[in-house]
């Protein structure tokens, strides 16, 4: 079972914090890059057809937040599995992270900003978290985190990367 505290905690700091850690510091640059760290585990292959569909309809961080407001409540009630959602808090609050990333991609460029934004994952990586069982190693997992805050990707904003290339979520 799954503990609902634990789910909100997660969302709390890989959700909330990084989005407002990314409005802090958006506005401090007239131009640069934000790169916020996400996960595969958040494909949205992992989630119902509703919920997906809504993920990549919704366009702006509020609707983004307010998707990410369902999971605390109906993990409560023990509900997530039937409403669609997968049963980690991990997994939603780095959708979240990927959703909210590519919300504020598309407002930055709309303003015509020189502020790049982007998420990635760095695969799975040996370190603490993965208790050493990753397949990469910190430098190779640092690749696409440097490459996205420091070369010429031709003003590319709002996309999820992995292994230096931005893919599909």
């Amino acid at each position: 079972m799954i503990d609902s505290n634990d789910v909100k905690t997660t969302l709390r700091y890989n959700y909330y914090e990084t989005l407002k850690a990314t409005k802090h510091f958006l506005p401090l640059k007239n131009k640069g890059r934000v790169v916020n760290v996400a996960s595969m585990s958040e494909k949205l292959n992992k989630y119902s057809e509703t919920i997906r569909d809504q993920f990549l309809a919704f366009k702006t961080v509020p609707d983004i937040t307010k998707l990410m407001e369902r999971p605390r409540s109906i993990v409560d009630a023990a509900k997530e599995k039937k409403q669609g959602w997968p049963s980690a808090g991990y997994a939603v609050s780095k959708a979240g992270v990927v959703g909210m990333t590519k919300a504020i991609g598309t407002v930055e460029k709309e303003k015509s900003s020189k502020v790049l934004i982007n998420s990635y994952c760095p695969r799975y990586v040996k370190t603490d978290m993965t208790r050493g069982g990753g397949s990469k190693t910190p430098d190779q997992g640092a690749q696409t985190p440097v490459i996205l805050a420091l070369e010429d990707f031709n003003d590319r904003s709002g996309l999820f990367w992995q292994d230096e290339k931005p893919i599909q979520w």
